[in-house]
């Protein structure tokens, strides 16, 4: 796979950090993902910077990926490890069509969303050999769970992508009414790990469902 980087992105002096590990990991993933594309831009910018990690990313566009990497990060080795977790994570949403822009994934609700971000979540899990934080589902109740996934389903994907600091930063990131994290990714995940135990289907065929299908029929 041939990356290119954005000189003009605002971390873009971290590039010497990162352009031999991001070569290797998404070479890597390329062989599980062939669908891939050859070419991909990466833009530096720590927007999505993950403290307890030092990096994080986002898939921006079917050719663009948001990387964040603090360098001044102390823990190298963990950090790395993790930075190979994100491109496997960010890679599988390629492969979905789940991307910020230009998305080719099927929405519904908010729960969608959850379900494609659960399966990114696990196949990092399962094929970089990281325990992502934001997966970790097992600390919550059953019904804590069916809760989040209940209300999320009551969200139209419009009113989740449109506001801003509104239903987007609270269920993905940080509810400061109930002080939990994660809350969209750990609810995601819980449902594709449900899905995949009755189902007994591989993370890599589903990148290939709906998440309505996902939810109702894997």
């Amino acid at each position: 796979m041939e990356l290119t980087f954005f000189e003009d992105a605002p971390n873009y002096g971290a590039v010497e950090l990162v352009i031999k590990p991001l070569q290797e990991y998404f070479d890597e993933v390329a062989l599980l993902l062939p669908e891939l594309p050859k070419k991909l831009s990466i833009w530096l910018d720590n927007s999505f910077l993950i403290r307890e990690t030092g990096e994080g990313g986002a898939a921006y566009s079917p050719e663009v990926i948001t990387i964040s990497f603090d360098a001044d990060f102390k823990n190298k080795e963990s950090q790395l490890a993790d930075l190979r977790g994100t491109v496997f994570h960010e890679a599988y949403h390629l492969a979905q069509g789940h991307t910020f822009f230009d998305s080719t994934a099927e929405y519904h609700s908010m729960l969608d969303s959850a379900i494609y971000e659960g399966c990114a979540t696990i196949f990092e899990r399962e094929y970089a050999g990281v325990s992502p934080l934001w997966g970790e589902y097992k600390q919550h109740s059953i019904d804590e769970l069916t809760t989040w996934r209940d209300a999320m389903v009551a969200i139209p994907i419009e009113e989740y992508r449109g506001k801003e600091n509104g239903p987007w930063d609270k269920w993905a990131f940080y509810d400061k009414e109930d002080g939990r994290r994660w809350k969209l990714y750990k609810t995601g995940s819980w449902v594709v790990d449900e899905a995949i135990g009755t189902s007994r289907v591989n993370i890599l065929e589903l990148r290939y469902l709906s998440a309505d299908y996902i939810r109702h029929y894997a």
